[in-house]
């Protein structure tokens, strides 16, 4: 047993347990956007020899979308999102962005985390408030959940 490791486990729901996780995400997708904005609006501080000719880009290309194109975004796009695009358009195709790669290293770093472990937690079925006990959800349903948190 590793030191600060509990004997027993800690009582959890599973709808608790997989709400957490998705809590967990968002979070990190949310930090990964806040930065993003962040840097968006500190470039022109920051790189102030660079920040006129991607104005410049950026406005063109929101020009093109309004006045000579009807533009459909897709995959959750928006206009800001490609206005960051068409800013950063040099650095995206240096160092290019996946949100399913980005939110699959999300999932492994919240995985590392010793809280986030479920083998530390007996999960429980919370529907009966007064009465602790057992999960009776089916085998397969156990295995599913084992395999997704893993």
């Amino acid at each position: 047993m590793k030191v600060g490791q509990s004997v027993y486990k800690r009582p959890l729901g599973r709808d608790q347990y997989e709400n957490w996780m998705k809590m967990e995400l968002a979070i990190s997708k949310f930090d990964r956007i806040f930065n993003k904005v962040e840097k968006f609006n500190a470039r022109k501080l920051s790189d102030p020899d660079n920040h006129g000719r991607r104005e410049k880009r950026l406005l063109e290309g929101k020009t093109k979308r309004w006045t000579e194109n009807y533009t459909y975004f897709f995959g959750g796009l928006t206009e800001e999102e490609q206005q960051y695009k068409d800013y950063f358009a040099t650095d995206v195709e240096e160092d290019f962005e996946d949100e399913a790669l980005e939110e699959y290293f999300d999932k492994d770093m919240i995985s590392e985390h010793p809280d986030t472990n479920p083998k530390q937690y007996d999960f429980i079925e919370t529907s009966l408030y007064t009465e602790v006990h057992e999960n009776f959800e089916d085998l397969v349903e156990d295995k599913i959940f084992q395999y997704k948190y893993r």
